[in-house]
Protein backbone atom coordinates (compact mmCIF):
# COMPACT_ATOMS: atom_id res chain seq x y z
CA UNK A 1 0.00 0.00 0.00
CA UNK A 2 2.87 2.36 0.77
CA UNK A 3 4.17 1.63 -2.71
CA UNK A 4 0.91 2.77 -4.29
CA UNK A 5 0.93 5.92 -2.16
CA UNK A 6 4.55 6.50 -3.21
CA UNK A 7 3.37 6.37 -6.83
CA UNK A 8 1.10 9.33 -6.06
CA UNK A 9 -2.19 7.47 -5.83
CA UNK A 10 -4.92 8.87 -3.58
CA UNK A 11 -6.55 6.78 -0.87
CA UNK A 12 -9.61 6.36 -3.09
CA UNK A 13 -7.49 5.22 -6.03
CA UNK A 14 -5.62 2.74 -3.84
CA UNK A 15 -8.93 1.50 -2.43
CA UNK A 16 -10.29 0.93 -5.92
CA UNK A 17 -7.18 -0.94 -6.96
CA UNK A 18 -7.22 -3.19 -3.89
CA UNK A 19 -11.02 -3.49 -3.58
CA UNK A 20 -11.10 -2.15 -0.03
CA UNK A 21 -12.54 0.94 1.65
CA UNK A 22 -10.69 4.24 1.34
CA UNK A 23 -10.97 4.47 5.13
CA UNK A 24 -9.15 1.16 5.47
CA UNK A 25 -6.41 2.52 3.22
CA UNK A 26 -6.13 5.59 5.45
CA UNK A 27 -5.86 3.44 8.55
CA UNK A 28 -3.14 1.27 7.04
CA UNK A 29 -1.15 4.26 5.82
CA UNK A 30 -1.50 5.98 9.20
CA UNK A 31 -0.22 2.85 10.92
CA UNK A 32 2.73 2.62 8.55
CA UNK A 33 3.56 6.30 9.09
CA UNK A 34 3.39 5.85 12.85
CA UNK A 35 5.65 2.77 12.77
CA UNK A 36 8.19 4.51 10.54
CA UNK A 37 8.03 7.72 12.58
CA UNK A 38 6.94 10.01 9.75
CA UNK A 39 4.06 12.42 9.33
CA UNK A 40 3.51 12.77 5.58
CA UNK A 41 2.93 10.55 2.57
CA UNK A 42 6.15 11.82 1.00
CA UNK A 43 8.16 10.98 4.10
CA UNK A 44 6.43 7.57 4.18
CA UNK A 45 7.55 6.88 0.62
CA UNK A 46 11.14 7.87 1.42
CA UNK A 47 11.26 5.87 4.66
CA UNK A 48 9.68 2.79 3.06
CA UNK A 49 12.15 2.97 0.17
CA UNK A 50 15.14 3.31 2.49
CA UNK A 51 13.87 0.37 4.56
CA UNK A 52 13.69 -1.77 1.43
CA UNK A 53 9.91 -2.11 1.67
CA UNK A 54 9.24 -0.92 -1.89
CA UNK A 55 10.06 -2.81 -5.06
CA UNK A 56 12.92 -1.33 -7.08
CA UNK A 57 11.96 1.29 -9.65
CA UNK A 58 11.60 0.07 -13.22
CA UNK A 59 13.79 1.77 -15.78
Amino acid sequence: MAGLAAQGMTNRQIAGTLYISHRTVGQHLSGAMRKLGVSSRTALAVAASRAGLLPPEKE
